[in-house]
């Protein structure tokens, strides 16, 4: 009863053995001895795993980052609420004063061309120009 266990351990022992002794031999010449395609497929597979794993990892932290700052951002809000901003209404509305400025604009506005007379003096100055 306790043969059939220590030869499974004496097999076992054999088979790590030749493997690491074949893994040696393989790195020292540079390329794969036994079972190249099999174990390039292998590689190939095993890193588009490991590269899915990673991906999923990534996007777990992130949404981790995400929810951590949701929350900090909600105990914010509920410690210290920001005021609301005044509607357009409650903007502040200045009387209008008579002094120097204010009778500049009206100067500009009495005096200011009309469309037609803005559409001469621009036909007038193109054609000087050329």
């Amino acid at each position: 009863m306790l043969a059939l266990p220590g030869i499974v351990l004496g097999v076992t022992i054999l088979l790590f053995a030749g493997m690491v002794l074949l893994v040696s031999k393989e790195q020292k010449a540079g390329e794969r001895k036994v079972l190249r395609g099999l174990r390039g497929w292998l590689d190939r597979i095993l890193g588009k795993i490991i590269a899915l794993i990673r991906r999923i990892i990534k996007t777990i932290s992130i949404s981790f980052v995400y929810v951590i700052h949701q929350l900090r951002h909600a105990i914010a809000a509920a410690i210290a609420p920001r005021p609301r901003r005044r509607k357009v209404k409650d903007k502040l509305q200045f009387e209008r004063t008579n002094n120097h400025l204010s009778s500049m604009h009206d100067h500009k506005d009495d005096t200011a061309l009309t469309e037609a007379q803005k559409k001469k003096l621009r036909n007038k100055k193109l054609e000087e120009r050329f």
